[in-house]
């Protein structure tokens, strides 16, 4: 099944979902487009790891701007809690996380807003623990849709070559990509690749991202040095 039938078989149990978004990332994009074309109402959940930096809440307006049944949630990202129990890069945050699994978030958004049902963008070739996830979905005859936790995953067969297609086909925001050479991309502070995108071409998200987590700074001395 395509996408957007797997998508189209969970609208027969509901008009309303939740998505797990990076917002600027390309599977993000792809599927807040079908989940909005789909849906009725769609909730877009971002975990953040520096809260409200420019270029994401930029892909925030732009979504709101084309989908008019879209809504958004920040929440804390999972590995936000080990980061401040180790003071990882000298993060300490604004207020003393739980811990919680995505799992567990999933299920705090469920509650919150009423809606039963999530996506997810998790693909096979995302690595073996997603490979072997969505295999025992194939098994139990439900592929791409777990119907015990109410979660779906409708491009969990696609590569990323269908994804971008599909972008560029449709005239959708083209994502941010901190680093070309690698597939998946997302907003980590140890991440050379992003310090550097955010720095060159976000300063005030770079401010931001170093003010939480000042330590990563060093990361770009010691690029910097070597470079020289």
């Amino acid at each position: 099944m395509t996408p957007l039938e797997i998508l189209s078989q969970v609208r027969q149990q509901t008009d309303k979902i939740i998505l797990f978004s990076s917002l600027n990332g390309k599977d993000s994009i792809l599927l807040t487009d079908l989940c909005c074309k789909v849906f009725n109402q769609v909730v877009s959940v971002y975990l953040y790891t520096v809260k409200d930096l420019h270029h994401i809440e930029a892909f925030k307006k732009a979504h709101q701007s084309r989908y008019k049944n879209i809504s958004f949630i920040d929440k804390p990202h999972f590995a936000l809690y080990g980061y401040q129990k180790s003071e990882f890069l000298g993060y300490k945050g604004h207020e003393k996380l739980k811990r919680r699994t995505l799992s567990q978030i999933a299920q705090d958004v469920k509650e919150e807003t009423g809606i039963e049902w999530a996506c997810f963008g998790f693909k096979r070739t995302d690595g073996l623990q997603r490979r072997l996830m969505m295999m025992g979905l194939e098994k139990e005859g439900t592929p791409s849709i777990n119907l015990k936790t109410k979660n779906v995953y409708p491009i969990e067969k696609w590569k990323n070559g269908n994804v971008l297609a599909y972008i560029d086909k449709l005239r959708l925001p083209k994502p941010t990509i901190y680093d070309p050479n690698h597939q998946s991309q997302g907003v980590t502070p140890s991440d050379i690749n992003f310090l550097l995108w955010c720095k060159r071409n976000s300063p005030a998200d770079y401010k931001k991202v170093i003010k939480e987590f000042p330590e990563a700074e060093t990361i770009i001395f010691e690029h910097e040095y070597n470079e020289e």
